[in-house]
């Protein structure tokens, strides 16, 4: 069906296309040197800017009184943020009209880049060749520069045209009045809220004596600083005034960084430096406020996020829209002289930046009502709320579990304390804690296999079950039930594992070396890392704290491989050596320097060398960055007191 969206969309699509090709061929003309005549460039870069309409919009229609075709002339190129601010409102007004179908086209004059004479020569030829003559039913100019080339070349360029301008600061009101556009011209002025930017301001820092005004040197700087300017030098009795208009940008750069900390920063708009080098404006202002020692206020939203602490900003997204909405009115039939100017009263918002007012130590409750703070940095309740509820409910239900544990642990701490003073005494206290520790793990072990997973797998055929018993509901229901069950059977795999983990029985039951090849193999499949595994002359009767310590020491170093070697191989061996047993392990990974674990060792380590120490074995560690590590353990075979 003919209509406006898949028109705009698609001739949005090939702006950005255009707009790219064009500025790609005009920075070529700067490298070059008489490759070809500038002017020739110039038109062929304009042309390439020539606005293309969607196929659909010529798809012949039942109404052919319904189509408008509007012209809107922006001064800035595509990718700078106000450009896109205003055009995302001129689009949702024309969007959102029900009257005609509207056909947009688009210029980016880039005016702040392209100011010589020859240029704009060029641009209103091809402007008259496009859009004169009928061509067009409405142009919209956006932002100060296109305004002024239409004051000063529309009425022999595009003569009979109704204009809307939009974006531009109430001192062109005057000159808009006694032009002979008027007659066929109405305006959307941006608001002069320099008296309330600056109140604000003094609001919130009244400590500050110096106010600082920050513009560019093109005719868009100049014109939009008028307002803010005449603002503060009415504070005179108050603020001295630091005019920094115009200058280079490293010269500006320079004097901000050496600001009196009792100083607040005015920035307007900076397309020009004293250099006549071009600008975005927003991201000098983060430049500025980067470098500044102090706040730094802004007239418009699209510097928010980027520096200014906030106040009446406003908004051009809201000009953009003003402005589309003036424009239908004219296509109704109303004359544009019929049409009072729109000073934006309404097209401020009232915004603040989080991460400023926290930098400069201004408080919220100071801020004007009604105002939205944004870039609040989240708290971590804010962030990790689901996760922490469900860490309590899962605290919950292990009460009784958690209790256990705390005794446990102030009988240990008890303890430690009384035999601080000995060292045999200590290490017979390891020894106890270590049998304590595994009699609760091999408790615990019983527990997770004997009830909780036996619980879990019970709840997983029931589910099965509901799943069986539930066909003929509908499919998202049905989905969620098998989603439950597949949760539940993974559960129980996972509560199983952490059984073998806590406690082996496969020690007790198969030996030290059945023990120890199945732990490696289970750590080869699940990490994909290969384990060589050897033994040779390992007694078969072997004291059950020995085994244990020996299993303990390759489950903590395979663990600390898996978390922290990245290794690529993994060589393990068992062997009896006359009355000792050694293992060895050893890996290829990233090493690491033996001297800084030394001297703030982990709890991982800490427990290998206790465990050793207590049945009277050696333990060491050998590694280097990048060239792996060995881990040796030599124990006697015989339980010695």
């Amino acid at each position: 069906m003919f209509g406006p969206v898949p028109a705009l969309k698609l001739s949005h699509a090939m702006d950005v296309l255009r707009y790219k090709l064009v500025r790609s061929l005009l920075q070529s003309v700067f490298v070059s040197k008489g490759v070809c005549r500038l002017s020739t460039v110039v038109v062929l870069g304009i042309s390439l800017l020539a606005p293309v309409a969607s196929p659909l919009a010529y798809e012949p229609a039942p109404d052919l009184g319904r189509i408008k075709r509007v012209a809107v002339l922006y001064s800035a190129p595509l990718d700078f943020p106000a450009t896109e601010m205003t055009e995302r409102g001129i689009r949702e007004a024309l969007l959102n009209n029900t009257t005609f179908h509207i056909q947009m086209f688009t210029e980016y004059l880039d005016l702040s880049r392209f100011r010589d004479l020859k240029q704009r020569n060029a641009l209103a030829g091809l402007l008259q060749q496009r859009y004169a003559k009928g061509a067009t039913d409405l142009i919209i100019s956006v932002d100060v520069p296109a305004a002024n080339f239409l004051l000063e070349r529309a009425e022999s360029v595009l003569p009979d045209i109704p204009i809307v301008m939009c974006s531009i600061p109430e001192v062109l009101r005057e000159r808009l009045e006694t032009s002979p556009l008027r007659k066929r011209t109405c305006a959307v002025f941006e608001p002069a809220n320099g008296m309330d930017l600056v109140k604000s301001a003094l609001s919130l820092k009244p400590e500050a004596k110096h106010a600082v005004l920050i513009t560019g040197a093109f005719e868009n700087d100049e014109l939009r600083a008028v307002d803010l300017r005449k603002t503060l030098e009415a504070f005179g009795n108050r603020l001295q005034l630091l005019d920094l208009a115009g200058l280079s940008i490293g010269g500006l750069i320079e004097r901000v960084r050496n600001l009196p900390p009792d100083a607040v920063i005015f920035y307007s708009t900076f397309f020009v430096d004293g250099n006549g080098r071009s600008f975005v404006p927003r991201e000098v202002l983060k430049i500025i406020s980067d470098q500044a020692p102090v706040p730094v206020f802004g007239p418009y939203e699209q510097y928010l996020g980027y520096g200014i602490v906030g106040g009446s900003l406003t908004s051009l997204r809201l000009q953009g829209k003003k402005a589309g909405e003036m424009a239908i009115r004219v296509l109704e039939g109303e004359s544009p002289t019929a049409i009072p100017f729109d000073y934006g009263v309404d097209t401020c918002v009232k915004g603040f930046d989080w991460r400023q007012l926290k930098r400069w130590g201004i408080s919220e409750s100071a801020l004007p009502a009604g105002s939205t703070v944004m870039y609040r940095e989240s708290s971590m309740w804010d962030l990790y709320k689901s996760y922490i509820m469900g860490v309590i409910s899962l605290m919950l239900l292990e009460s009784m579990l958690i209790i256990a544990l705390a005794i446990n642990l102030q009988k240990r701490k008890r303890a430690e304390v009384a035999l601080r003073n000995s060292r045999q005494d200590l290490r017979t206290l390891a020894g106890r804690l270590i049998s304590s520790q595994e009699e609760e793990l091999s408790r615990l072990s019983r527990e997770f296999h004997d009830d909780l997973a036996q619980r879990l797998a019970a709840v997983a055929i029931e589910s099965g079950t509901l799943e069986l018993r539930s066909r003929n509901v509908q499919e998202p229901v049905l989905q969620k039930i098998r989603h439950i069950k597949e949760q539940l059977i993974g559960l129980s795999e996972d509560v199983h594992a952490i059984s073998r983990q806590i406690h082996p029985a496969i020690l007790r039951d198969l030996g030290l070396v059945s023990a120890i090849k199945s732990h490696c193999m289970r750590f080869s499949t699940r990490e994909k890392t290969p384990v060589v595994f050897e033994s040779h002359d390992v007694p078969e009767a072997i004291p059950n704290e020995i085994a244990l310590c020996i299993y303990r020491v390759l489950q903590e170093s395979l663990r600390n491989i898996a978390k922290h070697a990245h290794a690529k191989n993994i060589e393990v061996d068992l062997r009896g050596l006359g009355e000792n047993i050694m293992l060895r392990i050893k890996d290829d990974g990233v090493g690491f320097v033996p001297q800084g674990v030394r001297q703030t060792p982990g709890i991982g380590l800490a427990s290998m060398r206790e465990r050793v120490d207590y049945v009277n074995g050696r333990f060491s560690i050998s590694s280097e960055p990048g060239k792996g590590t060995v881990v040796e353990v030599s124990v006697p075979a015989q339980r010695r007191n």
